[in-house]
């Protein structure tokens, strides 16, 4: 494998500007300047082109979208089912560097976590009982009928003052039960391994390109096999440009999110009355120099232990709403979200809206999502390369697409369901207001604390998951971080002022757009990140073919390696005998 001194000397045969590193962060710092500046000072303008781009791209390209995650997911599947699955992300000899729950720990931390623990309990709730733009499709019309009475039924009993197992109080039926199982299967899908697999297929080429065939860990290494040495010019600019780009406003946005969040724990335990611009100024500023520090450590030592730290939180929380809620409803769901989910998952896959109303729904959940899991695949992926040294290409499918997916089917089946329970059996119908009249994402999830335990129990548990809502963006924050220093340092490991510039610029774009864009710059940013994933979505069709060229020569030399093995210990067992 080369080292970097190699990595220099490789990048200098090919006649590499020597100032590449330097002119790369310039061009991205200038482009970001200029898309803040435009996005800010038009305001509404620009928040209706980059709208308007990105409902086009939803009601014109969903279908487009759909063929690449799922061609993402059916070639990770197949190499990992293949021969090749058994080629390691390094020397054959190497191990992993980190252990397999440090490994799934900061995979999350850098991937969806901050995402999971914002739409944990309201994205199940509003696919269970919304009828916005005529609510899930995969729900029959008799179904959502069935849930619209009952909620109606609820709403009435409770005004009279009637309570549940009183007579005349409304009980659900099948119908009902099924609707609950359909709003979590269709989350659990929304996050699960067609999502996870355009992230492995992005990770995976990295990983292979670089610590196999000793590329730099950049973005346009996995287009070698393609076009060659002109990686190294314009094009291999471009593409790196596009992930720094996606990067830093994936982060922005997802840092701004998080604000809502921590300003909504604020306001349930009581330290607040409202959202106000201090506590904005103050969280992002926090987040940024917890995040900044934790990356001039690395990644062996911050974003490992702060991931670690919450998947224990994590489990925790998991664990309160078994208690607190009915523990044999939540298994029980979760188990037959599981049969719904594998049963249901192809075809929810392939799915694609064809009426007016059913293309507003899919661009406003499945489009949305797909779009945003592009955005940030060039990140993620790069993160997840550089913590999978070691492993091989069947140990990273597995854990890289089908772990995180059960660990995100019980994480939306428990939490999810007990909101779900609660809304149905319980004696008010705030979980149900909060996130299906209101749809507060943020709110939901600390509402349901007071419901399901009112007094210090609650108060704990908002705390824990505060704690859990701020490491989480602090970990994006600071692989977000690292990536960008290791993209515009082309794969090496960031120097320590250049690590504490990116986070420093992170914070300042993210303080831009909430301060002086407020809301409409954030939505506007939001949408322009996802209509930009679509020419990304050209760099993950050449990652597919380049690493499936390139494995084809790799599996020749490795099989003849296995064939030649084999003989020997046939031959010895031979002598033996």
């Amino acid at each position: 494998m080369l080292e970097d001194r190699q990595i220099d000397a490789f990048i200098a045969q090919r006649g590499v500007l020597k100032g590449l590193n330097a002119t790369l962060g310039i061009t991205a710092l200038v482009m970001v300047v200029v898309f803040i500046l435009y996005t800010i000072l038009l305001g509404e303008v620009a928040s209706q082109q980059f709208l308007g781009l990105k409902r086009w791209i939803e009601e014109t390209l969903g279908w487009y979208y759909i063929i690449i995650m799922l061609l993402s997911f059916l070639v990770c599947t197949t190499l990992m089912l293949s021969k090749v699955g058994g080629i390691r992300l390094g020397r054959d000899d190497e191990k992993p560097e980190f252990s397999n729950f440090a490994w799934f720990s900061m995979l999350f931390g850098c991937g969806t976590g901050a995402g999971m623990l914002f739409f944990s309990m309201s994205e199940p709730m509003i696919h269970f009982a919304s009828d916005w733009s005529g609510g899930n499709p995969f729900m029959s019309a008799e179904v959502k009928s069935a849930v619209r009475r009952f909620f109606e039924a609820k709403q009435v009993a409770l005004a009279a003052g009637l309570q549940p197992g009183d007579a005349g109080f409304p009980v659900p039926n099948d119908l009902v039960a099924e609707a609950a199982v359909g709003g979590v299967t269709l989350t659990v899908f929304h996050w699960g391994a067609v999502g996870w697999g355009l992230y492995a297929i992005v990770g995976l080429s990295l990983a292979y390109f670089s610590f196999r065939k000793g590329l730099p860990l950049s973005i346009r290494s996995a287009l070698y096999p393609l076009i060659g040495n002109k990686i190294y010019g314009p094009i291999g600019h471009a593409v790196d440009i596009l992930a720094v780009f996606g990067t830093i406003f994936g982060i922005a946005t997802t840092l701004g999110l998080g604000v809502e969040q921590i300003s909504a724990g604020l306001i349930s335990l009581n330290f607040l009355a409202e959202k106000s611009t201090t506590v904005t100024v103050l969280s992002i500023i926090f987040i940024t120099l917890i995040a900044t520090l934790s990356a001039t450590s690395g990644v062996a030592k911050g974003i490992n232990m702060l991931s670690q730290f919450n998947s224990y939180i994590c489990i925790t929380i998991i664990l309160y709403f078994l208690l607190a809620s009915n523990g044999n409803y939540l298994i029980a769901s979760s188990l037959t979200t599981l049969g719904e989910y594998v049963s249901q998952s192809f075809f929810m896959t392939l799915w694609t809206a064809r009426s007016t109303e059913e293309q507003t729904w899919q661009g406003g959940w499945t489009i949305f999502y797909w779009g945003w899991w592009i955005a940030w695949s060039a990140f993620v992926g790069m993160f997840i390369a550089r913590i999978s040294r070691g492993r091989t290409i069947r140990e990273f499918v597995m854990g890289v697409i089908f772990i995180p997916t059960l660990v995100s089917l019980i994480w939306f089946s428990v939490i999810g369901s007990a909101g779900i329970y609660q809304s149905i059996y319980g004696s008010n119908m705030t979980i149900y207001h909060t996130a299906v009249n209101h749809w507060d994402y943020a709110g939901t999830l600390f509402a349901a604390f007071d419901v399901l335990t009112p007094g210090i129990a609650a108060t704990i548990a908002k705390v824990c998951a505060l704690i859990v809502v701020v490491v989480f963006f602090v970990t994006a924050s600071d692989s977000g971080t690292l990536v960008l220093g290791r993209l515009l340092s082309f794969g090496r490991r960031p120097p320590v002022q250049q690590r504490i510039l990116w986070g420093s610029l992170l914070g300042v774009v993210t303080l831009m757009i909430m301060l002086m864009g407020g809301k409409e710059a954030l939505k506007a940013l939001q949408a322009a990140s996802i209509a930009g994933a679509l020419p990304f979505t050209l760099v993950i069709i050449a990652m597919m073919f380049g690493l499936v060229k390139s494995l084809r020569k790799d599996r020749e030399s490795f099989v003849a390696d296995e064939d030649q093995v084999k003989k020997i210990v046939e031959r010895e067992i031979a002598d033996l005998s």
